[in-house]
């Protein structure tokens, strides 16, 4: 009787040199567990210029200790680096102080005034991801960092849900750090991020601060920033607030509206709203942009009395907001020219539409101080919320 040996099939041993090949690199190349209670999560870090080219880092970290009185430990480091700091905050520690939970940065304005970019691009090249927030703070960083909101809790995810909540709500433009890097390496626009400030036990965000670069140039309130979104972005909810003056209501006959009514200017509330945008480059040299929005919102607040079932009321009233915004856009952009900064990214809009592939961000600044700008806006009101 013959009997056949079968020889080892060739792919178990295959498999089991690529098992164990696997096991070795995992048991060589991985690093040390870390241990939540060795290990110092960072939920916020602040930073401040001092003399001498050196900056204090101040950093919020959770204590896990269910023992301990203070459920948040606030440390400060000084150095010239990013890493020279986090190595300072470690010899202050009994755990090892780690970014991976950072949800955001703050720098102060004397820092972002000299240019971030050292830090943001150390920040990026940490555990830290892409999408914590970056933040400008009026006055010390340390302040706002070290301060006792005890309502609050961890001062980290405060700070970081306040942002969120307004990013949003579309009140700000997302200031995620791949965001800031983005708009910083491209040719044809500018980054911006939330400005702050600490009021008392509260966090105020005062509006929109402005970048050259990575510098920190100047600020905007919010009814500008939502202008700047309004341009760049689609809305799909948000509100907007504004207000009529007095003679236009007047001479557009509102019905209702008494000559002695002594208020010079109406707000006007605008919620729910829902816009698109189309930027087009009518000339190149100088560059010449007509930019087109239709809105479509509900009218929320009015501060007078007056027929909205009127279909011409209605139509005076859209025909209102519709100059308002096309005017103070005109003096938003005019304001940005001159300080040579491009958030909207108008640069972006005439290298695509002219294939200027090698147009460089310093030739757009000046050939963007020559641009012209015409702006259409088309709001309707498809609803009211108001009742007499």
């Amino acid at each position: 009787m013959r009997i056949n040996k079968r020889k080892p099939h060739s792919g178990s041993k295959g498999l089991a040199f690529v098992m164990t090949l696997m096991l070795s690199m995992t048991l060589i190349g991985c690093e040390p567990p870390r241990i939540l209670d060795e290990t110092g999560l960072i939920t916020v870090i602040g930073f401040d210029q001092l003399e001498k080219k050196r900056i204090r880092g101040t950093a919020a970290i959770p204590v896990v200790n269910s023992m301990a009185k203070q459920k948040v430990q606030i440390i400060s480091g000084t150095e010239t680096t990013l890493r020279g700091i986090l190595n300072d905050l470690d010899f202050q520690l009994d755990r090892k102080p780690r970014l991976g939970q950072m949800r955001v940065a703050i720098f102060n304005e004397d820092m972002a005034k000299n240019g971030i970019i050292r830090f943001v691009g150390g920040l990026d090249r940490t555990e830290v991801g892409s999408r914590p927030y970056l933040a400008v703070v009026r006055g010390k960083s340390y302040d706002l960092v070290n301060a006792s909101f005890q309502e609050q809790g961890n001062i980290g995810l405060y700070l970081y849900y306040s942002i969120f909540k307004n990013v949003r709500g579309e009140q700000l433009i997302s200031p995620t750090l791949h965001e800031f890097l983005r708009a910083y390496y491209s040719e044809g626009s500018d980054p911006c991020l939330p400005y702050l400030e600490r009021k008392g036990d509260d966090i105020k965000i005062l509006g929109l601060a402005l970048f050259k670069d990575d510098r920190f140039v100047d600020w905007i309130k919010p009814h500008q920033s939502f202008y700047i979104k309004l341009i760049r972005d689609q809305f799909r909810t948000g509100t907007f607030q504004t207000t009529l003056p007095k003679h236009i209501i007047k001479a557009r006959g509102y019905p209702s509206v008494s000559p002695t009514l002594k208020v010079q200017e109406v707000p006007v509330v605008l919620d729910t709203i829902a816009s698109k945008s189309k930027v087009k480059l009518t000339s190149v040299n100088p560059p010449a942009f007509d930019v087109e929005i239709k809105i479509r919102s509900r009218l929320s607040e009015i501060g007078i009395k007056t027929n909205l079932e009127s279909t011409q009321v209605l139509n005076q009233l859209n025909h209102g907001i519709e100059k308002k915004m096309e005017k103070e856009m005109e003096q938003l952009i005019k304001f940005l020219q001159q300080k040579e900064i491009d958030p909207i990214g108008f640069g972006e809009q005439f290298r695509a539409q002219t294939r200027a592939e090698e147009l460089k961000k310093e030739e757009w600044r000046k050939r963007y101080k020559q641009a012209k700008f015409t702006f259409r806006v088309h709001n309707d009101i498809i609803r009211t919320s108001i009742t007499d």
